[in-house]
This record gives structure tokens, sequence and C-alpha cells, in this order.
């Protein structure tokens, strides 16, 4: 059996080898931005609707999913009302890559 992955580890959740979250998190390099993006979408999403969320698309698009999950959260936090589409006028600058970047 694997160790759990550090998504369900801070999830507080039992990993299996076909956790949804691990291949999610491979393009993320340490181990505490990874923890930290997987709460950080579970604080704005709520873990099961996160986890719904992942679940709801094929399995091979699920990392894309998740990519676009945080990306639009972040957008979200930098500008409440429009998200990532409102970082992307004119004069916006670089917004959310600023908060996107963290992770």
């Amino acid at each position: 059996m694997r160790m759990s992955c550090n998504g369900c580890r801070v999830l507080r959740k039992g990993c299996s080898d076909n956790c949804s979250i691990r291949p999610c998190l491979e393009w993320i390099k340490t181990p505490d931005s990874q923890a930290n993006a997987t709460v950080f979408l579970a604080k704005f999403y709520g873990r099961a609707g996160l986890m719904n969320l992942i679940n709801a698309g094929p399995q091979h698009l699920r990392p894309a999913i998740f990519r676009s999950l945080l990306y639009e959260a972040c957008g979200r936090i930098v500008n409440p009302s429009t998200g990532r589409l409102g970082c992307c006028g004119p004069g916006a600058g670089s917004c959310a890559r600023t908060l996107w970047r963290r992770f």
C-alpha cells in the first residue's frame, strides 16, 4: 500500500491506488505547496464539492480540472465578482498570476 498523497493527507481521507487527487498534484513541486493548494480549494469549494468537481471529468482531464479550479479560485480572491475573467481585461496586469505563482 502506498502512502497517502499530500492532498488526501490534508483532507483527512483515505488514499487508495486509484486516488483522484494524486495525479492532480504531480505538477506542484513541493509537498507543502501541494497541501496548501488542496486546502485552499477545499476551503473555497468545500471538500465534497472539490471531490465531485474533480471526479466529474474523465480521468485524463482531472489534472487540468484541478488547475482550472485553482486558477479560478485565485481569480475570485483577487476579483470576487468576475473571477479570473476580470484579471484578463485591460489594465488588470498580473493580479491573479501573482497569487497563482505561490502554488
